[in-house]
């Protein structure tokens, strides 16, 4: 029950590591177009403003590499789990 309990942790660890970060840099990017909107509005990027590409068209990308490296490693983590509990 220890393996289990250190397997958990491990996960809640891995989980709380990537998402935490995650939304601190969402809330980053509408606080960045929120309060330097003069700034931000004033620069364009092929025909849209920066703030256009830092919250539609950006966040999208960084967001699916991020999605698909973390399962890659949760998955890693559910076949540690198989092997330990399978092995014993």
């Amino acid at each position: 029950m220890d393996q289990i309990e250190a397997i958990r942790k491990k996960q809640l660890k891995f989980a709380l590591g990537v998402g935490i970060p995650y939304f601190a840099f969402v809330i980053s990017i509408f606080l960045l177009v929120y309060l330097a909107s003069e700034a931000v509005t004033r620069i364009s990027i092929m025909g849209f403003p920066l703030h256009y590409w830092l919250v539609a068209i950006a966040i999208y990308p960084i967001t699916w590499v991020l999605f698909i490296w973390y399962v890659g490693k949760a998955n890693a983590m559910e076949d540690e789990i198989a092997e330990k509990v399978g092995g014993k």
